[in-house]
Protein backbone atom coordinates (compact mmCIF):
# COMPACT_ATOMS: atom_id res chain seq x y z
CA UNK A 1 0.00 0.00 0.00
CA UNK A 2 1.20 3.18 -0.59
CA UNK A 3 0.73 4.64 2.82
CA UNK A 4 2.39 2.19 4.27
CA UNK A 5 5.82 3.11 6.15
CA UNK A 6 8.89 1.40 4.31
CA UNK A 7 10.88 0.18 7.07
CA UNK A 8 14.72 1.39 7.58
CA UNK A 9 17.33 -0.25 6.26
CA UNK A 10 20.19 -0.67 8.50
CA UNK A 11 22.57 -2.33 5.82
CA UNK A 12 25.69 0.39 4.57
CA UNK A 13 28.33 -0.05 1.45
CA UNK A 14 31.65 0.06 2.49
CA UNK A 15 31.92 4.43 1.58
CA UNK A 16 29.53 4.75 4.29
CA UNK A 17 30.96 2.43 6.69
CA UNK A 18 33.85 4.53 5.71
CA UNK A 19 33.09 8.70 5.76
CA UNK A 20 30.73 8.05 9.27
CA UNK A 21 29.74 11.60 11.24
CA UNK A 22 32.95 10.83 13.74
CA UNK A 23 34.95 10.83 10.38
CA UNK A 24 33.43 13.96 9.04
CA UNK A 25 34.28 15.57 12.84
CA UNK A 26 37.64 14.96 12.12
CA UNK A 27 37.86 11.01 14.26
CA UNK A 28 39.96 8.91 12.03
CA UNK A 29 38.99 5.81 10.96
CA UNK A 30 41.52 3.66 13.43
CA UNK A 31 40.42 5.69 16.39
CA UNK A 32 36.71 4.99 15.54
CA UNK A 33 36.93 1.35 15.24
CA UNK A 34 38.76 1.67 18.71
CA UNK A 35 35.64 3.17 19.83
CA UNK A 36 33.24 0.82 18.75
CA UNK A 37 35.39 -2.30 20.26
CA UNK A 38 35.50 -0.75 23.71
CA UNK A 39 31.71 0.35 24.06
CA UNK A 40 31.24 -3.38 22.70
CA UNK A 41 33.21 -4.82 25.16
CA UNK A 42 31.97 -2.01 27.99
CA UNK A 43 28.49 -3.72 27.21
CA UNK A 44 29.67 -7.19 27.47
CA UNK A 45 31.43 -6.29 30.69
CA UNK A 46 28.37 -4.26 32.14
CA UNK A 47 25.75 -7.20 30.93
CA UNK A 48 28.18 -10.04 32.15
CA UNK A 49 27.98 -8.14 35.42
CA UNK A 50 24.13 -7.55 35.74
CA UNK A 51 23.45 -11.16 34.57
CA UNK A 52 21.30 -10.46 31.39
CA UNK A 53 20.71 -12.57 28.39
CA UNK A 54 23.07 -12.97 25.65
CA UNK A 55 20.09 -11.56 23.69
CA UNK A 56 20.00 -8.06 25.50
CA UNK A 57 23.47 -7.33 25.17
CA UNK A 58 23.75 -8.19 21.38
CA UNK A 59 20.66 -6.06 21.48
CA UNK A 60 22.31 -2.95 23.21
CA UNK A 61 25.50 -3.33 20.94
CA UNK A 62 23.58 -3.16 17.33
CA UNK A 63 21.63 -0.11 18.59
CA UNK A 64 25.08 1.33 19.54
CA UNK A 65 26.64 0.66 16.21
CA UNK A 66 23.29 2.12 14.53
CA UNK A 67 23.58 5.56 16.54
CA UNK A 68 27.14 6.30 15.39
CA UNK A 69 25.91 5.91 11.62
CA UNK A 70 24.18 9.35 12.52
CA UNK A 71 26.08 10.77 15.19
CA UNK A 72 30.05 11.08 16.05
CA UNK A 73 31.48 9.84 18.87
CA UNK A 74 32.62 13.44 19.45
CA UNK A 75 29.60 14.53 20.10
CA UNK A 76 28.39 11.84 21.80
CA UNK A 77 30.49 10.33 24.55
CA UNK A 78 30.74 6.76 23.86
CA UNK A 79 30.13 4.78 27.39
CA UNK A 80 26.92 7.03 28.03
CA UNK A 81 25.83 6.15 24.66
CA UNK A 82 26.23 2.24 25.67
CA UNK A 83 24.86 2.85 29.07
CA UNK A 84 21.72 4.46 27.16
CA UNK A 85 21.58 1.59 24.59
CA UNK A 86 21.47 -1.06 27.26
CA UNK A 87 18.76 0.34 28.81
CA UNK A 88 16.47 0.29 26.00
CA UNK A 89 17.68 -3.20 25.14
CA UNK A 90 16.86 -3.98 28.58
CA UNK A 91 12.87 -2.84 27.99
CA UNK A 92 13.09 -4.31 24.33
CA UNK A 93 14.10 -7.59 25.65
CA UNK A 94 12.18 -7.89 28.81
CA UNK A 95 15.05 -7.71 31.28
CA UNK A 96 14.98 -4.18 31.77
CA UNK A 97 17.10 -2.89 34.74
CA UNK A 98 17.66 0.42 36.43
CA UNK A 99 19.28 3.10 35.06
CA UNK A 100 20.86 3.45 38.30
CA UNK A 101 22.46 -0.31 38.97
CA UNK A 102 23.60 0.32 34.83
CA UNK A 103 25.43 3.28 36.21
CA UNK A 104 26.69 1.90 39.56
CA UNK A 105 27.99 -1.51 37.41
CA UNK A 106 29.84 1.75 34.34
CA UNK A 107 31.49 3.19 37.42
CA UNK A 108 32.56 0.32 38.61
CA UNK A 109 33.96 -1.28 35.28
CA UNK A 110 35.16 2.55 34.02
CA UNK A 111 38.60 4.77 35.02
CA UNK A 112 37.57 8.16 36.61
CA UNK A 113 38.60 9.69 33.91
CA UNK A 114 36.34 7.64 31.05
CA UNK A 115 33.18 8.38 33.81
CA UNK A 116 33.30 12.10 33.38
CA UNK A 117 31.68 11.53 30.53
CA UNK A 118 28.16 11.03 32.56
CA UNK A 119 28.32 14.27 34.35
CA UNK A 120 27.44 15.87 37.26
CA UNK A 121 24.19 14.04 36.96
CA UNK A 122 24.93 10.63 35.48
CA UNK A 123 21.55 9.37 36.05
CA UNK A 124 19.57 12.43 34.38
CA UNK A 125 22.48 11.98 31.37
CA UNK A 126 21.50 8.62 30.41
CA UNK A 127 18.16 9.37 30.56
CA UNK A 128 18.28 12.00 28.24
CA UNK A 129 20.07 9.95 25.48
CA UNK A 130 17.37 7.69 25.40
CA UNK A 131 14.91 10.13 23.12
CA UNK A 132 18.07 10.76 21.12
CA UNK A 133 18.37 7.12 20.55
CA UNK A 134 14.89 6.40 19.76
CA UNK A 135 15.03 9.25 16.95
CA UNK A 136 17.69 8.02 15.48
CA UNK A 137 16.82 4.51 15.29
CA UNK A 138 13.21 5.63 14.26
CA UNK A 139 11.90 3.36 16.78
CA UNK A 140 12.71 0.17 14.74
CA UNK A 141 12.96 -1.69 18.32
CA UNK A 142 13.05 -5.46 17.00
CA UNK A 143 16.40 -6.63 16.63
CA UNK A 144 17.15 -10.50 14.94
CA UNK A 145 20.50 -11.45 16.04
CA UNK A 146 22.88 -14.37 14.38
CA UNK A 147 22.78 -16.88 17.04
CA UNK A 148 19.06 -17.95 16.21
CA UNK A 149 20.27 -18.62 12.93
CA UNK A 150 23.01 -20.72 14.16
CA UNK A 151 21.14 -22.94 15.91
CA UNK A 152 18.72 -23.41 13.02
CA UNK A 153 21.80 -24.20 11.08
CA UNK A 154 22.99 -26.90 13.62
CA UNK A 155 19.72 -28.62 13.75
CA UNK A 156 19.82 -29.56 9.95
CA UNK A 157 23.73 -30.84 10.39
CA UNK A 158 23.96 -34.88 11.20
CA UNK A 159 26.87 -35.82 13.22
CA UNK A 160 28.10 -36.67 16.30
CA UNK A 161 26.06 -34.34 19.04
CA UNK A 162 29.55 -33.77 21.08
CA UNK A 163 31.24 -32.98 17.78
CA UNK A 164 28.03 -30.15 17.03
CA UNK A 165 28.57 -28.86 20.60
CA UNK A 166 31.86 -28.07 19.96
CA UNK A 167 30.93 -26.64 16.95
CA UNK A 168 28.60 -24.41 18.17
CA UNK A 169 30.11 -23.39 21.57
CA UNK A 170 32.88 -22.01 18.68
CA UNK A 171 30.66 -20.27 16.14
CA UNK A 172 28.97 -18.95 19.39
CA UNK A 173 31.82 -17.28 20.36
CA UNK A 174 32.47 -16.14 16.86
CA UNK A 175 28.94 -14.35 16.61
CA UNK A 176 30.01 -12.98 19.88
CA UNK A 177 33.43 -11.23 18.80
CA UNK A 178 31.89 -10.32 15.64
CA UNK A 179 29.85 -7.99 17.97
CA UNK A 180 32.83 -5.69 17.72
CA UNK A 181 32.88 -4.98 14.51
CA UNK A 182 30.75 -3.16 11.90
CA UNK A 183 29.46 -6.67 10.51
CA UNK A 184 25.88 -5.96 11.87
CA UNK A 185 25.66 -3.08 9.78
CA UNK A 186 26.75 -5.07 6.58
CA UNK A 187 25.43 -8.26 6.70
CA UNK A 188 22.11 -9.83 7.52
CA UNK A 189 21.88 -12.10 10.84
CA UNK A 190 22.14 -15.39 8.87
CA UNK A 191 24.76 -14.36 6.54
CA UNK A 192 27.10 -13.55 9.64
CA UNK A 193 25.55 -16.75 11.42
CA UNK A 194 26.51 -18.73 7.98
CA UNK A 195 30.12 -17.09 8.46
CA UNK A 196 30.51 -18.12 11.96
CA UNK A 197 29.55 -21.28 11.30
CA UNK A 198 32.25 -21.99 8.10
CA UNK A 199 35.28 -20.22 10.51
CA UNK A 200 34.51 -22.71 13.22
CA UNK A 201 34.66 -25.59 11.27
CA UNK A 202 37.87 -24.15 9.66
CA UNK A 203 39.85 -23.59 12.94
CA UNK A 204 38.51 -27.25 14.33
CA UNK A 205 39.19 -28.94 11.10
CA UNK A 206 35.53 -30.80 10.81
CA UNK A 207 33.65 -31.34 7.85
CA UNK A 208 30.15 -30.76 7.45
CA UNK A 209 29.22 -33.81 5.31
CA UNK A 210 25.53 -34.38 5.52
CA UNK A 211 22.55 -32.18 6.99
CA UNK A 212 18.62 -32.12 5.80
CA UNK A 213 17.97 -31.23 2.48
CA UNK A 214 21.31 -32.25 0.63
CA UNK A 215 21.50 -31.58 -2.65
CA UNK A 216 24.32 -32.94 -5.26
CA UNK A 217 25.97 -30.24 -6.11
CA UNK A 218 24.70 -28.09 -3.55
CA UNK A 219 27.91 -27.22 -1.15
CA UNK A 220 25.85 -26.92 2.89
CA UNK A 221 26.25 -22.90 3.14
CA UNK A 222 24.48 -22.40 -0.10
CA UNK A 223 21.65 -24.67 1.37
CA UNK A 224 21.50 -23.01 4.59
CA UNK A 225 21.69 -19.03 2.83
CA UNK A 226 20.62 -18.52 -0.84
CA UNK A 227 23.03 -17.26 -2.66
CA UNK A 228 25.88 -17.66 0.23
CA UNK A 229 29.37 -17.14 -1.19
CA UNK A 230 33.15 -18.35 -0.46
CA UNK A 231 34.02 -14.78 -0.87
CA UNK A 232 31.43 -13.11 1.49
CA UNK A 233 32.19 -15.95 4.53
CA UNK A 234 35.81 -15.04 3.93
CA UNK A 235 35.17 -11.78 3.97
CA UNK A 236 33.24 -11.63 7.11
CA UNK A 237 36.03 -14.26 8.85
CA UNK A 238 38.77 -12.95 8.16
CA UNK A 239 37.16 -9.67 9.74
CA UNK A 240 36.14 -11.47 12.64
CA UNK A 241 39.98 -12.57 12.63
CA UNK A 242 41.06 -9.09 12.78
CA UNK A 243 39.79 -8.34 16.48
CA UNK A 244 42.55 -11.39 17.82
CA UNK A 245 46.26 -10.29 18.22
CA UNK A 246 48.81 -12.00 15.36
CA UNK A 247 50.64 -14.87 16.93
CA UNK A 248 52.25 -17.61 15.92
CA UNK A 249 51.24 -20.87 14.13
CA UNK A 250 50.26 -23.92 16.65
CA UNK A 251 51.01 -27.42 15.69
CA UNK A 252 48.09 -28.15 14.68
CA UNK A 253 47.69 -25.11 12.62
CA UNK A 254 48.28 -25.51 8.68
CA UNK A 255 51.22 -23.45 6.79
CA UNK A 256 53.59 -21.44 8.57
CA UNK A 257 52.87 -17.58 8.80
CA UNK A 258 54.85 -14.56 9.66
CA UNK A 259 52.98 -11.91 12.46
CA UNK A 260 51.67 -8.54 10.38
CA UNK A 261 50.10 -5.76 12.00
CA UNK A 262 46.74 -5.91 12.51
CA UNK A 263 44.43 -3.82 9.36
CA UNK A 264 42.88 -1.34 11.77
CA UNK A 265 40.86 0.14 8.67
CA UNK A 266 36.94 -1.37 9.86
CA UNK A 267 36.38 -2.06 6.33
CA UNK A 268 39.16 -4.21 5.20
CA UNK A 269 39.00 -5.63 1.27
CA UNK A 270 37.85 -8.23 -0.05
CA UNK A 271 39.78 -11.17 1.51
CA UNK A 272 38.62 -14.19 -0.70
CA UNK A 273 41.90 -15.01 -2.55
CA UNK A 274 43.66 -15.75 0.50
CA UNK A 275 42.99 -18.69 2.87
CA UNK A 276 41.59 -18.05 6.00
CA UNK A 277 44.56 -20.47 7.61
CA UNK A 278 46.74 -17.99 6.44
CA UNK A 279 45.82 -14.70 8.61
CA UNK A 280 48.17 -13.73 10.91
CA UNK A 281 46.11 -14.58 13.98
CA UNK A 282 44.26 -17.58 12.86
CA UNK A 283 45.82 -20.06 15.49
CA UNK A 284 45.71 -17.20 18.12
CA UNK A 285 41.58 -17.56 17.60
CA UNK A 286 41.47 -21.42 17.08
CA UNK A 287 43.15 -21.54 20.56
CA UNK A 288 40.77 -18.58 22.24
CA UNK A 289 37.47 -19.80 20.58
CA UNK A 290 37.77 -22.84 22.48
CA UNK A 291 39.01 -21.29 25.70
CA UNK A 292 36.41 -19.36 28.30
CA UNK A 293 37.20 -15.77 27.95
CA UNK A 294 40.21 -15.42 26.30
CA UNK A 295 39.21 -13.56 23.36
CA UNK A 296 39.38 -10.38 22.63
CA UNK A 297 35.74 -9.84 24.22
CA UNK A 298 34.50 -11.58 27.18
CA UNK A 299 32.48 -14.79 26.15
CA UNK A 300 29.51 -15.63 27.55
CA UNK A 301 29.32 -18.53 29.49
CA UNK A 302 29.48 -22.23 27.87
CA UNK A 303 26.50 -23.51 26.12
CA UNK A 304 27.23 -26.82 27.63
CA UNK A 305 27.76 -25.21 31.45
CA UNK A 306 23.69 -24.65 32.02
CA UNK A 307 21.77 -26.58 29.31
CA UNK A 308 22.07 -29.19 27.18
CA UNK A 309 22.19 -29.31 23.58
CA UNK A 310 18.47 -30.35 23.33
CA UNK A 311 17.29 -27.65 25.42
CA UNK A 312 19.01 -24.65 23.63
CA UNK A 313 17.65 -26.54 20.10
CA UNK A 314 14.64 -26.37 21.19
CA UNK A 315 13.80 -22.99 22.67
CA UNK A 316 11.80 -21.66 20.19
CA UNK A 317 12.07 -18.43 18.36
CA UNK A 318 11.46 -14.98 20.31
CA UNK A 319 12.57 -11.36 20.70
CA UNK A 320 11.19 -10.35 17.50
CA UNK A 321 13.56 -12.60 14.97
CA UNK A 322 11.57 -12.97 12.02
CA UNK A 323 10.61 -16.35 10.10
CA UNK A 324 11.68 -16.67 6.56
CA UNK A 325 8.15 -16.60 4.47
CA UNK A 326 7.56 -16.99 0.71
CA UNK A 327 6.95 -15.16 -1.44
CA UNK A 328 9.81 -12.87 0.01
CA UNK A 329 13.11 -14.23 -0.80
CA UNK A 330 15.13 -15.43 1.59
CA UNK A 331 16.65 -12.77 3.98
CA UNK A 332 20.45 -13.36 3.05
CA UNK A 333 19.77 -13.71 -0.48
CA UNK A 334 20.91 -11.25 -3.40
CA UNK A 335 17.33 -10.29 -4.31
CA UNK A 336 16.23 -9.39 -0.50
CA UNK A 337 19.21 -7.29 -0.14
CA UNK A 338 18.11 -5.29 -3.11
CA UNK A 339 14.73 -4.77 -1.96
CA UNK A 340 16.20 -3.37 1.47
CA UNK A 341 17.90 -0.75 -0.75
CA UNK A 342 15.25 -0.16 -2.61
CA UNK A 343 17.36 -1.25 -5.75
Amino acid sequence: MEDQQQMPCWYYDREDLIHTPSFHDQIDTETETRYRREGARFLFDVSNKLKLRYDTCATAIVFFHRFYMSHSFKAFPRYVTASCCLMLAGKVEETPKKVRDIIKTAKSLLSDADFKQFGTDPKEEVMAYERVLLKTIKFDLQVSHPYHYLLQFVKRIKGNNDKLKELVQMSWSFINDSLATTLCLQWEPEIVACAALYLATRVSRYTIEDWEGKQPGVRWWESFVEGMSTEVMEDICHKILDLYPAGAPAETAGPSTTSAPRNPNPVPPSSSSSSIRNHPSFNTAASAANTLGTGPLPKRPRIGSTNDMTHIQSLPPTHGVPALQPPLPPMGSVAARNIRRGA
